[in-house]
């Protein structure tokens, strides 16, 4: 898991390949999601997953590079990132923690991602919003199956 070669990180290749689930996009109502079937694929230093909002279809990618414990992240969301992030994170313990900030007007908010391949069973892509004085707020949570 989280393996450096010569050449940086490498998802769990027990985890490469194609999963669906369910996919719970948080708007405005923390208790009313937006539900809808969504996939993700995964490769040794890319994800890709896509899911569907008001009949809308959108996709977004998440590419890896450096080394497990100082990575760099490129990522695109035609609903959240429209221009490419940059992310900072880390891969421990079968997650990738995946980081930004954003300025929201005169504030500064933040950006959460986490790729779980704990589970053998399952592979997770969470999203969580950083808002100022609440701190991480669930946006995404798309939980694949084989």
């Amino acid at each position: 898991m989280g393996q450096s070669t010569s050449s940086g990180v490498s998802l769990p290749a027990s985890h490469h390949g194609a999963w669906s689930g369910p996919n719970r996009l948080w708007m405005m109502d923390p208790a009313h999601p937006s539900r809808s079937q969504g996939t993700i694929t995964v490769d040794a230093r890319a994800l890709r997953y896509t899911w569907m909002h008001e009949r809308a279809h959108h996709e977004g990618s998440i590419e890896l590079k450096g080394q497990p414990a100082a990575m760099t992240a490129t990522w695109s969301d035609t609903f959240h990132a429209k221009d490419p992030f940059t992310l900072n994170g880390l891969f421990e313990a079968g997650v990738v923690r995946l980081f930004t900030t954003y300025d929201a007007g005169d504030e500064c908010w933040g950006w959460q991602v986490e790729l779980d391949f704990r589970d053998p069973e399952a592979c997770v892509l969470r999203m969580f919003n950083v808002m100022p004085g609440l701190g991480p707020v669930p946006a995404v949570v798309l939980q694949g199956a084989r």
